[in-house]
């Protein structure tokens, strides 16, 4: 799209009424607009309420006046996570079971299939109109994008992003169906064409945009997701806010902990006996799209004070570059806000903020290339994209404090993300910690039937759909619910598998020659540090029972402890090729 037709298209309106119908077709409530908020790899403590030491006052005051969810879920990796939100199903139920770059067959196709609905198709058949800018990465297939999955328009990119300063090849940013950005190393923000591009400052501005054309019909509520890149690596952030951050680290990631988790019982996340886990590193190749090609246990995180001085001063670097990556989505979060505050619409808006999945700790223990990207040759490397740098499995396990593990796990620190939900119109409780029920991205799809008066459909243009496992979250928010629901919930990505059950969670362990199912208390051990699997085996043996029934009945392959299994696998042979 040329910029001048582009600019032809900012302010066109989009397009049922915002008012539920009572009992006799009064009308009774108006339906609340929703602005859902996505970040890409944050952990589950780095933000300020969450007890994290970066500096995100705009996320901070939108949890003091909302909810906080202290025990969300996540499907532990990008795309399944993706797929799980926008369908209100487990990620193999919507195909989307793996990535998006190759087709598996049922539960792990690469895109959305024919028996879910999206949760624009569905607000959309309510009468919202429906919007979406960001990361699609749910399928880039023609027939699994945006604007034919329900949203009346979307400005972003339909695989992954893997840079903030440029565009990648093959990665494009379209507007509508038609391309708007062309893949290159200097794009230019045709909202702000002379300022330097950065994807987080640009996907807020067309969000911004959006709600704007949005208010020209005011007699329709909107659905707006908006699918930020940040803080997912590669590290690249404005200089001044580098600088902002250098020198917070030097305590080390040993001390940062303890002084995390202090403050994360004081705010009543955690329990006042959580303690922290015994963590190990892991050690993996670069190959990021191979299911068995996986991370293995190795040795124990090394600890801060055993490192030299400038291995110190590199690592604050690196850690000072994603903290100031979180400082300018907070930012933007805080634009997004006053923006709906000065159209006089933010009371009438529900804002629901989540992450994909744990903090990534790909692919070493201090990050992506160590050797080369240094602080000296910084502006060699400032903005190469791709896989250039990251910020390492020791700050990784930091970020996810008190949590074990990270991304790509279904342990703690793989699956739950930090949620804040803000309704002023809507929730009850100004600044409450809902921490006794257990939530996932399933939950999303009712919560939005139920505030949007949407019906979820048995089936939708002559498609049989899958029903979803989710619950609302509403009645929670309100302080309806007297005792929380006990729930089953599961997940399967790579080789790695797990159910929770109440407080209880069987999960896996891979090491280097087997993989083991481990039994772990949440009540009080979210750190998943004390196995309790030989002193209840029948637990064990009815959890990992229904998990296989579970895995059956969505097509999640039944890995990793059925090894005899995997010569049956059609995942088994990925390695070979």
């Amino acid at each position: 799209m040329k910029r001048r037709d582009f600019l032809k298209t900012v302010g066109m309106a989009l397009a049922a009424p915002s008012i539920l119908a009572g009992a006799g077709g009064a009308e009774t409530v108006r339906r609340p607009n929703v602005v859902i908020i996505f970040a890409d790899d944050l952990g589950y403590s780095d933000i300020g309420c969450f007890g994290g030491e970066i500096e995100t006052p705009n996320l901070d005051r939108l949890a003091g006046s909302g909810a906080r969810l202290s025990q969300f879920y996540n499907a532990g990796r990008c795309c399944p996570a993706r797929a799980s939100l926008l369908t209100g199903l487990y990620p193999h139920q919507a195909g989307m079971g793996f990535m998006v770059y190759s087709n598996y067959g049922d539960g792990y196709q690469g895109y959305l299939n024919d028996r879910c609905v999206t949760l624009g198709e569905v607000l959309g058949s309510a009468g919202y109109q429906t919007m979406m800018v960001g990361k699609w990465h749910t399928g880039h297939v023609p027939e699994s994008r945006p604007e034919v999955r329900g949203f009346d328009h979307f400005t972003g990119i339909y695989p992954h992003i893997d840079s903030y300063w440029k565009v990648l090849r093959n990665c494009d940013i379209y507007r509508d169906g038609e391309m708007l950005i062309a893949a290159g190393e200097d794009p230019v923000n045709p909202y702000h064409p002379d300022e330097e591009f950065y994807t987080t400052d640009f996907f807020t501005d067309a969000a911004m945009d959006y709600i704007d054309q949005a208010g020209r019909r005011d007699d329709k509520p909107f659905l707006l997701h908006v699918c930020y890149n940040a803080p997912h690596f590669p590290l690249e952030a404005p200089d001044d806010l580098i600088e902002k951050y250098r020198g917070r680290y030097m305590k080390g990631w040993d001390v940062l902990k303890q002084e995390k988790l202090k403050r994360m019982k004081e705010m009543g996340l955690l329990p006042k006996k959580q303690i922290l886990p015994q963590e190990n590193t892991f050690v993996t190749q670069r190959t990021p799209q191979l299911p068995f090609k996986d991370m293995i246990d190795s040795d124990p995180l090394p600890k801060w004070d055993t490192l030299h001085r400038r291995d110190r001063e590199e690592l604050d670097f690196r850690r000072a570059i994603y903290a100031a990556q979180i400082d300018r989505l907070d930012f933007n979060v805080g634009r997004i806000v006053k923006h709906l505050e000065k159209r006089g619409i933010l009371d009438d808006t529900l804002i629901m903020f989540f992450a994909d999945n744990g903090c990534s700790g790909e692919t070493d223990v201090f990050g992506m290339n160590w050797h080369t990207h240094k602080r000296a040759n910084y502006r060699q490397w400032r903005k190469a994209g791709g896989w250039s740098i990251s910020q390492g499995q020791c700050w990784a396990n930091y970020s996810n404090t008190p949590l074990r593990k990270f991304k790509q796990y279904v342990h703690e620190g793989g699956i739950a993300s930090p949620f804040i939900a803000h309704w002023p119109n809507g929730i009850s409780g100004r600044g409450q910690i809902v921490g006794d029920q257990i939530f996932h991205l399933v939950d999303i799809m009712p919560t939005l039937c139920e505030i949007a008066g949407a019906e979820y459909p048995n089936e939708y243009k002559g498609r049989k759909i899958t029903l979803s496992p989710g619950i609302s979250m509403v009645p929670y928010w309100k302080g309806n619910v007297d005792r929380p629901e006990n729930r089953t919930l599961y997940w399967q990505h790579l080789n790695h598998s797990a159910i929770r059950e109440g407080d209880w969670k069987l999960v896996t362990l891979n090491d280097r020659d087997r993989s083991r199912w481990e039994l772990y208390d949440l009540s009080g051990d979210r750190s998943e540090t004390n196995d309790v699997i030989t002193d209840n085996p029948e637990i064990a043996q009815r959890l990992k029972d229904k998990w296989h029934k579970w895995a059956e009945d969505v097509s999640a392959l039944p890995f990793p402890e059925d090894r005899e299994l995997i010569g049956k696998n059609p995942l088994s042979d990925i390695n070979k090729k």
